[in-house]
């Protein structure tokens, strides 16, 4: 049985909910799970800003609320790896990710 997706954490719920650059980055980590990707790679993969992709990610500046990041929220995992930062998502980035691909909000 799935987890309804309302179950989630509510502050989850709004940062998706506010940013489809969040919702993208998400739906592609799901899509390449267990593999990590870093920023460049996500972005070109789903045609998205660089920028915009690592504010989704780790926040930055008023765009895009550090509190409300997939890294902060515990959707993404950040690896670093000889100097170099990866994104894979976490268990319960995982979860939600299955969530949003069977249905969507």
């Amino acid at each position: 049985m799935r987890t309804s997706f309302l179950q989630y954490d509510p502050r989850i719920i709004r940062s998706l909910k506010r940013s489809r650059v969040r919702v993208a980055i998400l739906l592609y980590l799901n899509k390449i799970y267990p593999h990590m990707s870093y920023p460049a790679e996500i972005a070109r993969n789903i045609g998205i800003d660089a920028t915009n992709v690592l504010g989704g990610l780790r926040g930055m500046g008023n765009r895009y609320n550090g509190s409300s990041s997939l890294v902060e929220l515990g959707l993404v995992d950040k690896i670093d790896v000889n100097g170099v930062s990866y994104y894979r998502l976490s268990k319960i980035g995982k979860q939600v990710a299955e969530a949003l691909e069977f249905a969507p909000f």
